[in-house]
């Protein structure tokens, strides 16, 4: 099926050519890369705590280097499979990708393992090294999973079985990406993909946006029951391996990867939680000024004020624009990736919804993947994709593959950053004053989205994994269910929400690929709200600051990364602070729609 020719980024997909030529050429280098990983674990295989710094920073080097390889042949299989998940060459190059990668993780698992095996004198002692002073902070963290590694054999097994599980993952997106249906949004019918749906709640059409969301929810239904067992299935199985490895809390996996303690993402999500009659004032307040009684769940994104459409080419100056005055360097990567074609903004029937970032190698750029539908919010999710990609190069620049990479919570701070700074200049360069209001409307209504709606995601996703492991199956009914009452809880009596909304859980790709990916959002919002009021203050100052941290990767500790920025993990009031910037978003909206 063809895409609407009226969205100006049709024809804007990725070239692959810096991956793979073809999908025969990814094939042959499967092959080269399980001989290179067997002859590295025959030569490397009980030596990395024998050999010494120096011998353990060469055999670090070495496996950084093939993990880099991987990666990009690995992704190409990816990006076929988001961008054309109907083609049988691409199904086959993914299924291949997910079964060799497993095989190359069980060959290359006892790196991990020795140096898991050491004692703490022996590791301690390495860690004081300097040769190995580029990877001693991810060493260090992989030491706290140490109480909850198996044995070598045992690890390997569970390798064996992950391409079982990655297919229902793979089930789930391509359910989604495959799923079409014809809507007519007032000059003809036309095949319609999720995304082109959910981007009417922004329209300015009251009737088009309760009829979007209806048909949504309609073809929801048809999928459903396989979208719930794929949850079961993905959750019963991350459950069974924490119960085996001895790991007492569902959420320990991705603090761990986040290198966040627990107490501090509670304290953040409850803070969150005490601040959600924020948005409730907000609905209330647009609710009045659309001349309403209620918000029906359709309005809640509402344009108030004047949309406008903006043409692909305007928005790629936008963002370029807003990189470059904040640090020439950024704005160069951005048009680089444009310039060699690693941006796929048209949406289109195949391919994946939503937006994300990839940051492939030292000797990769990153590519891009969005959804582009001709709207002011698009643009800022080009910038927010974009504000991984600097700091991917950067970090890539500076860092070895293995410490480039943060735990998704610390990733989510420069895209949203990136983002902030975006929507403030289309507020500071608007001359229409009722496009502005919009701006600062939809401002604060982002930063409700990330903030409240992704902290009750997570909430939702708790409710789920207790109820699964007390037996329970995660049926469409059961997760319907939780999902109304922590949407309840955040919306209160401020929104009504349809009956068919109860399906809303089941197109969130999140809940399938990372457990609790989504309170990163909420906490990377939060910090950003911090930095940019910071940077307000002192611009000159704060840019160099800044770019160190972008350039310093995974290397530190989010604590140690953000600290020189002004924003410390462990005091509460970091929270206050950072809500108090949200209030000023929310009540600069106020009083922008007070003046229409």
């Amino acid at each position: 099926m063809a895409v609407s020719s009226s969205l100006s980024a049709n024809g804007v997909r990725w070239d692959l050519s810096d991956l793979e030529p073809d999908a025969e050429q990814a094939r042959r280098e499967w092959d080269e890369l399980l001989a290179r990983a067997r002859d590295f674990a025959e030569r490397r295989r009980g030596t990395v705590g024998s050999s010494g710094p120096q011998g353990l920073r060469d055999l670090l080097d070495e496996l950084d280097q093939l993990a880099q390889d991987v990666a990009r042949v690995h992704f190409y299989a990816t990006a076929r499979e988001h961008t054309d998940a109907t083609d049988p060459e691409t199904n086959d190059l993914a299924t291949l990708a997910r079964d060799r990668g497993a095989d190359l993780e069980s060959m290359l698992l006892f790196v991990e393992l020795e140096w898991l095996a050491l004692d703490d004198v022996e590791a301690g002692a390495l860690l004081e090294a300097a040769e190995l002073e580029p990877y001693v902070h991810r060493l260090r963290v992989a030491r706290e999973e140490k109480p909850y590694i198996l044995s070598e054999g045992e690890e390997q097994a569970l390798n064996a079985r992950r391409p079982a599980i990655s297919a229902w993952e793979s089930l789930h997106g391509r359910e989604l990406a495959t799923l079409t249906v014809e809507f007519d949004r007032g000059d003809g019918p036309e095949p319609h993909t999720i995304d082109r749906l959910l981007s009417y709640v922004h329209h300015h059409d009251r009737e088009l946006r309760l009829a979007a969301l209806d048909v949504l929810y309609e073809m929801l239904e048809s999928v459903a029951d396989v979208q719930a067992a794929c949850y079961d299935a993905i959750v019963g199985d991350r459950l069974s391996l924490d119960r085996l490895r001895g790991i007492p809390d569902t959420m320990w996996p991705t603090n761990q990867r986040n290198e966040l303690d627990g107490a501090v993402v509670e304290a953040m999500m409850a803070a969150v939680e005490a601040h959600y009659a924020l948005g409730r004032r907000w609905f209330v307040r647009k609710a009045e000024v659309l001349g309403l009684d209620r918000l029906q769940l359709a309005d809640q994104y509402a344009p108030v004020g004047s949309d406008r459409r903006v043409e692909w080419t305007e928005a790629v100056g936008m963002v370029e624009d807003s990189l470059s005055d904040f640090e020439p360097r950024l704005g160069e990567i951005f048009r680089t990736c444009l310039e060699r074609g690693h941006v796929d903004a048209e949406p289109r029937p195949g391919k994946v919804g939503g937006a994300y970032c990839n940051s492939v190698s030292k000797t990769v750029l990153p590519y891009v993947l969005l959804n582009y539908t001709d709207q002011l919010r698009d643009v800022v999710t080009l910038a927010h994709e974009f504000g991984h990609a600097v700091h991917g190069t950067l970090a890539l620049e500076r860092q070895t593959y293995r410490s480039y990479h943060t735990g998704i919570a610390l990733a989510e701070v420069p895209s949203t950053f990136a983002q902030l700074l975006a929507v403030e200049r289309l507020i500071d360069q608007e001359e229409d004053p009722s496009t502005r209001v919009m701006l600062l409307a939809d401002r604060a209504e982002g930063a409700m989205a990330s903030i409240f709606r992704q902290t009750m995601m997570a909430r939702f996703e708790a409710r789920a994994y207790a109820a699964r492991s007390e037996g329970k199956a995660l049926t469409r009914d059961r997760l319907a269910e939780m999902w109304i009452e922590e949407n309840v809880r955040y919306y209160a009596d401020s929104i009504e929400l349809p009956e068919g909304y109860r399906l809303g859980w089941s197109y969130i790709p999140h809940f399938i690929h990372v457990r609790f990916y989504t309170y990163a959002y909420a906490f990377a919002h939060l910090a950003a709200f911090s930095l940019l009021a910071r940077y307000r203050e002192d611009p000159e100052r704060f840019a160099p600051g800044y770019l160190e941290f972008l350039a310093s990767g995974a290397s530190r500790s989010p604590h140690d990364l953000l600290a020189p920025l002004g924003v410390d993990l462990r005091d509460p009031q970091t929270w206050a602070l950072a809500f108090a910037e949200f209030d000023r978003c929310i009540g600069e909206a106020e009083e922008g729609v007070a003046a229409l």
